[in-house]
């Protein structure tokens, strides 16, 4: 849980910097699992806000989008976001929520949860196509064989009909006049 109390920051002067440490073995993200997520970020006492920069690391299993199988793919995430707190840290009175909806909330016990930005910051650093490697050849459309592990053997691709005189121009015998 990435989550860290921000009452002394708050009740600093505009400009206090604190840079924090994030380390987790394990962070889920729904139904992704990010191993070893770490890096260091910022946090920035603005007039209201506070301002959190920083870079994220970490691996995820996926799979690949051509051949199917399981590989580790690593993500790096660079962090800008700012957190408004929901209480004010020396009146205790309630604030109104933010306007902007890309500001976050600091809770009432002045903590700041990282957990639901990183998640979508997680989403947005994911291939829109993954794979396990560029040249990656994929599935056979016959027999299903991974092509990366060797050539199918025991079966011609079937060729449509309408696309034959195209494989002629491939052919090695054919001479050009």
């Amino acid at each position: 849980m990435l989550r860290y109390n921000v009452a002394q920051l708050l009740r600093s002067p505009v400009g206090a910097t604190r840079t924090l440490e994030v380390k987790e073995e394990v962070f889920q993200a729904d139904e992704l699992e990010i191993r070893d997520l770490h890096g260091r970020v910022r946090l920035t006492k603005l007039r209201e806000n506070v301002l959190l920069q920083g870079t994220l690391e970490g691996v995820v299993t996926l799979e690949c989008g051509r051949c199917l199988e399981a590989y580790a793919q690593p993500l790096r995430m660079e962090l800008e976001l700012q957190f408004q707190p929901s209480v004010a840290i020396l009146t205790g009175e309630v604030l109104p929520p933010p306007e902007d909806d890309t500001v976050y909330v600091i809770d009432g016990q002045h903590t700041l949860d990282l957990d639901g930005p990183v998640r979508e910051y997680i989403f947005l650093a994911l291939p829109m196509q993954p794979l396990c490697r560029p040249d990656c050849a994929g599935l056979c459309p016959v027999c299903g064989k991974n092509l990366n592990e060797g050539p199918c053997e025991g079966h011609d691709e079937e060729m449509d009909e309408r696309l034959a005189i195209l494989a002629t121009l491939l052919s090695p015998d054919k001479s050009m006049e």
